[in-house]
């Protein structure tokens, strides 16, 4: 019965939350029980029916009735900048170097990302904690301003100025810290 509640609701909406909308659908059928009512998506989830996760409370707040919302709203992201984005766009919008950074550095913003996927903030904090899960995205920790960087975006070959060096680059400071032996 909550099953097919749920696919009632589905021709509405993509997602619905825990606690709300599943909340009530199961008190509608019967379902008081909170955890009663987790063991049911799990069961849905297991056979394919919905995708909920449970690894974090953002990710288990939504449960997704449509998964093709879930590709959709990462191909935004995660895509060609030169086939797939409008950058006349983005230049109204005032995020030209949003757009340039995340395609030519990997480096989006959060400005970026909620303008791209045009969602409410819970919206949003799912899809970066589930890419972040995911290993499709991690925050980047090396600048004044909040960005998370998107490993798929970044070039495969790149040009370091000064060194002319060509290829991949990476820094590892063990300045404030130091590795136990065995790791290299």
């Amino acid at each position: 019965a909550l099953l097919d509640k749920i696919y009632l609701e589905r021709d509405k909406k993509s997602y619905l939350t825990f606690s709300g909308d599943i909340r009530k659908l199961g008190l509608e059928v019967g379902i008081r029980s909170s955890v009663e009512q987790e063991a049911a998506l799990a069961l849905f989830h297991e056979r394919g029916f919905l995708v909920h996760f449970t690894s974090t409370s953002a990710l288990k707040n939504i449960v997704v009735t449509k998964p093709q919302w879930l590709v959709d709203a990462l191909g935004k992201v995660i895509c060609d900048g030169n086939l797939h984005i409008n950058k006349e766009e983005f230049e109204l919008a005032g995020l030209e170097e949003d757009l340039a950074r995340t395609f030519d550095k990997g480096l989006a913003s959060r400005d970026f990302l909620e303008y791209v996927w045009k969602f409410e903030d819970e919206e949003v904090d799912f899809f970066l904690d589930l890419m972040g899960r995911t290993l499709l995205l991690s925050e980047w920790n090396f600048s004044e301003n909040k960005l998370y960087v998107i490993p798929c975006l970044l070039k495969d070959v790149f040009t370091v100025e000064k060194e002319k060096i060509r290829g991949l680059q990476c820094v590892i400071d063990f300045s404030n810290s130091f590795l136990p032996n065995g790791v290299f």
